[in-house]
């Protein structure tokens, strides 16, 4: 009688230790019908001493029996029964290590349960619904609407949208959100430049590039400005060369005589204006024109910052153009590594709606609300503010180690004038994505863990159900092995630049591989795969350390197909595909006959000790491993729950490591020698072959899978 399948959508590696430990009950129930504590089979540490154990201590103990005696007898007891049992259960052999009970199983009918899952489950082998639905916003990326992605934020974003993929394989409802901060000094400074020049120069890179240059540009005529220099004033003496910029640059230094800051800033921006101006001078010809007749740049952003707040339609044609085009520029970014957020929300529309004064109206009533005033006791003006350590003194939070830090710093939410802060913005908006969800996660820097966490607060404050319901993940910086990322300066390592010389040293790489073996090579082909090559490279790089270990980031060692890298693990998942290509092609030779189904195969061929470990360390544990990094313990705030975004990567990289042990020189041969087949297969195991073929078709699935959770398709040929 067949084993009945697995069940669909279930974790195996579970299943099936519930099929021992139901095994072992039976005999139990005869001995003590009472029993309801069985302890758990688990897997064994050492496949070669036993495939699963029990640990007997507790259960023993209960009943004040010695714990390695109750074992020794019990596998005396219990191999009687297996030995005498019709049909026979999985369970093969038992035998006590002290209070241990070490179980040996039918490994052919295991693998054979085991392969007709995969098969069965195909693109979705490993994915479970342990969460039952649970609604997730995820929100990541969340980069600023004026400037293209660096590689800071494309590690926010790999993270956010892996966790995505595994959250969603384990059954839960995932969103992904991307939080358009379009308001705000940088982006009305933007606005303001995007205003005019885009109609009188057309441009000359990509659209998210270009809006970062004007940034950079227009806040740094700003700073000249604030420095008593005017841009004008500067962009006429580079025209007439060094000796007049150093005149220039001194009187503004003895204009500033005694103002150390000032003295820096004349300094830094005279610096800044000159080295944007040699790699975007085009522009800023045209942009000087304008600056030239604005009396305060400040003042002028300010005008259409609020304007644009107060809704009033010239404006919003600025800003939502501006930053809609600076958005295409990075949906074409993110597409290029295969990420697509399900809604796009904008900061502006929190007000346009009404839900900031709704909301500002609830934290008004408030105990903890602490009014604006334009005197305060020290005589200054003073935002609004929420009193957070009166709050965590009050409902008995603990501080200090494992807590919130002592003295707590408010939460500032309104400016003296009454305008809001994007602090108080955040708020409001985790409250629109409260109901929206059953549980938000943000995905942010570790710089700003306070800020979020004070969110977090501050939501609890004013609805107490709103305790554990929004988490953050952080996540360390990614450093630079030479230079720093500069907003003002336009500088930064771009994710479209990083892409671009990848895939130069992929594409490298890979001809290379192809002159050494004499191939030619399909440009087509060529060009997908080295895309996908160079797109995995990166997203392997950002996600296969844990999120607060800093990555520093090396090109050649994350293009590395020797070492532990994307290129590595394809480069092997593509030989496992090669062994069923060559078999089929022997079959379609009339070399070898046709694979027979899962159910026609001898699975006790496969009796070489690695296919058992394999099958034990990588395919039936998957779903425990997608499980176990989508979803951690939520503890209580202010602790976090610890995602393990780093463990498909570890997964895959330990398993591509034995496969390649398996079937390397020193390994099994799966597919025999042609010099075996010149007279037919008459002398050849078919039937290992058939098994193994079937066992190479279940690992690259499993692999597959694995890489899909990483955002990388998985290659057929490399």
């Amino acid at each position: 009688m067949a084993d009945p399948d697995f069940t669909p959508g279930g974790d195996v590696l579970v299943e099936l230790m519930g099929r021992l430990g139901a095994e072992i009950g039976v005999y139990i129930a005869e001995q003590e019908p009472d029993a309801v504590d069985l302890p758990q089979v688990t897997r064994s540490r050492d496949l070669a001493k036993a495939d699963f154990t029990v640990q007997w201590s507790a259960f023993a103990a209960k009943r004040k029996l010695n714990p390695v005696a109750y074992v020794t007898e019990l596998a005396a007891g219990l191999q009687a029964r297996i030995d005498g049992s019709s049909p026979r259960g999985l369970i093969t052999r038992v035998s006590g290590v002290g209070p241990y009970l070490n179980l040996f199983v039918d490994r052919a009918r295991v693998f054979r349960l085991a392969l007709r899952a995969v098969a069965h489950a195909g693109n979705t082998f490993g994915h479970t619904n342990a969460a039952g639905g649970k609604r997730v916003i995820i929100e990541h990326t969340s980069s600023n609407p004026n400037a293209p992605l660096h590689i800071g934020n494309l590690r926010n974003v790999m993270i956010g949208a892996h966790l995505a993929k595994m959250q969603a394989a384990c059954g839960f409802s995932v969103k992904q959100a991307f939080y358009v901060n379009d308001l705000g000094a940088q982006i009305g400074l933007t606005a303001l430049a995007y205003s005019r020049i885009y109609h009188k120069i057309k441009p000359y890179m990509k659209i998210d590039h270009w809006i970062g240059a004007m940034y950079a540009v227009m806040n740094t005529c700003q700073e000249l400005q604030n420095v008593g220099v005017e841009p004008g004033a500067l962009e006429d003496a580079c025209v007439s060369g060094k000796e007049a910029v150093d005149a220039l640059m001194a009187e503004a230094r003895a204009a500033a005589a005694g103002d150390e800051k000032r003295d820096k800033g004349v300094v830094e921006y005279f610096d800044i204006y000159q080295d944007l101006r040699a790699r975007f001078e085009a522009m800023m010809t045209v942009m000087l024109e304008d600056v030239r007749q604005m009396g305060n740049i400040k003042v002028e952003a300010g005008k259409l910052n609020l304007a644009y707040e107060k809704q009033e339609e010239w404006a919003i044609k600025i800003f939502r153009k501006m930053v809609v085009d600076c958005l295409t520029g990075v949906q074409q970014t993110l597409s290029t590594y295969g990420v697509q957020h399900d809604q796009f929300d904008f900061e502006s529309e929190l007000g346009w709606e009404g839900s900031n004064d709704r909301v500002l109206e609830i934290m008004k009533n408030s105990d903890y609300y602490v009014p604006q005033t334009q005197c305060n006791a020290a005589g200054i003006p003073q935002g609004a503010y929420l009193d957070m350590a009166g709050f965590i003194a009050d409902q008995g939070y603990k501080t200090g180690k494992g807590g919130y830090q002592k003295d707590y710093p408010p939460l500032y939410v309104l400016r003296p004038d009454g305008s809001t802060l994007y602090t108080y913005r955040d708020i409001v908006y985790s409250f629109k994505k409260a109901a929206q969800s059953d549980f938000i996660l943000n995905i942010i820097c570790s710089e700003q863990e306070l800020a979020q966490q004070k969110v977090s607060l501050g939501m609890m404050m004013m609805n107490p159900d709103m305790r554990g319901r929004q988490y953050h993940l952080s996540y360390d910086l990614v450093k630079l092995t030479t230079g720093k990322m500069s907003g003002r300066r336009g500088r930064y390592l771009l994710a479209d630049d990083l892409y671009d010389e990848l895939k130069t040293v992929i594409r490298e790489k890979m001809r290379k591989k192809y002159v050494d073996k004499g191939e030619t090579v399909d440009e087509k082909m060529f060009d997908q795969v080295t895309h996908e090559v160079s797109t995995a490279a990166m997203k392997y790089a950002l996600l296969s350390v844990g999120c607060l270990t800093q990555i520093n980031f090396d090109i050649a060692k994350i293009t590395d197909f020797e070492d532990s890298s994307a290129p590595f693990i394809l480069y092997n998942s593509t030989r496992v595909a090669s062994v069923v290509r060559k078999f089929e092609a022997k079959v379609s030779a009339g070399k070898l006959p046709t694979l027979p189904s899962l159910d026609g195969i001898d699975a006790c061929k496969l009796d070489d000790a690695r296919e058992w470990e394999m099958l034990m360390e990588y395919v039936l544990p998957f779903a425990g491993l997608i499980r176990e990094g989508a979803m951690p313990v939520v503890p209580a705030p202010p602790a976090l729950p610890s995602y393990g975004t780093h463990k498909v990567c570890d997964f895959l990289n330990g398993f591509v490591r034995a496969l390649s042990g398996y079937y390397g020189p020193q390994g099994v041969r799966i597919l025999p020698m042609d010099s075996q087949l010149e007279h037919g297969w008459a002398g050849v195991d078919t039937d290992a072959t058939h098994a193994r073929v079937q066992l190479c078709k279940a690992f690259k699935q499993v692999i597959d899978n694995g890489l899909r959770l990483l955002m990388i398709e998985p290659l057929e040929r490399m």
